[in-house]
């Protein structure tokens, strides 16, 4: 079992987090997604002891993370590195290829036809939600590969938690870090991430690699994480001594 996060220097470190599934439930439609009053108010302090050195890597668009954390903006990368924003600075847009529109008009046609699949527009991609209907996940699934198969290499299907994305292979989570680690208040910093699915593993290689900290949420899984939170409940409370004046 990996064990829990070391001390870390947070003058020195910048923290990056997941967050459904790692700050937040998952629910079955993630437009429930809300956060409350006690995560965004230890945020806020952690943010402030960091200098601002605190983002969200999200698969989702900036604007949904504005609405779950309101009325707090955070630094983020939305839409698996699509786009960011740092430092109050305005969102800015990596473009990419996006998904073919005949894949998203096959796949929302599957939708349509199984009770209990959605089907989530992201930027220059799109994902699928079984979480409702789990005895359709075989079904997703052969459909998500051939739609794979068919869009090329400039694609890659990520096979998350009830949930299964058909995106650029050019937007990753470890790029995002990347990325905010070129502009201030990140740059000179080390990376600390906090992800909980297959989606967030790009972002522990990244983070090892720049001699960071990686952590994994949850338990009973491979992971290239280094570290390890039980569950959300302990994410939040770790985060909370972070924010807590010794």
């Amino acid at each position: 079992m990996l064990p829990a996060p070391p001390q870390i220097d947070w003058l020195r470190s910048a923290l990056f987090l997941d967050v459904d599934g790692t700050l937040l439930e998952i629910q079955e439609h993630p437009a429930n997604v809300q956060s409350d009053e006690a995560l965004i108010n230890a945020l806020c302090r952690v943010s402030k002891i960091l200098r601002g050195a605190l983002a969200l890597i999200s698969g989702r668009p900036i604007v949904d993370l504005d609405r779950i954390f309101s009325p707090a903006k955070f630094s983020a990368a939305g839409a698996h590195g699509a786009e960011y924003r740092w430092g109050g600075n305005s969102i800015v847009e990596r473009p990419a290829r996006a998904v073919p529109q005949w894949a998203i008009e096959e796949a929302a046609e599957f939708a349509d036809t199984h009770r209990g699949l959605l089907l989530e527009h992201k930027k220059f991609g799109f994902a699928l939600h079984y979480r409702m209907a789990p005895e359709l996940g075989i079904h997703a699934h052969r459909l998500m590969d051939s739609l794979l198969k068919k869009t090329g290499k400039e694609y890659r299907l990520i096979k998350g938690k009830m949930v299964l994305e058909l995106l650029p292979r050019l937007h990753t989570k470890g790029s995002a870090i990347e990325e905010l680690l070129e502009k201030a208040p990140f740059k000179g910093r080390r990376p600390v991430f906090v992800g909980d699915d297959v989606t967030d593993e790009d972002g522990f290689r990244v983070s090892n690699k720049l001699g960071g900290v990686s952590i994994y949420v949850g338990y009973n899984a491979e992971t290239r994480a280094c570290y390890r939170l039980g569950g959300i409940a302990a994410v939040r409370s770790w985060i909370q001594e972070i924010g807590t004046p010794t």
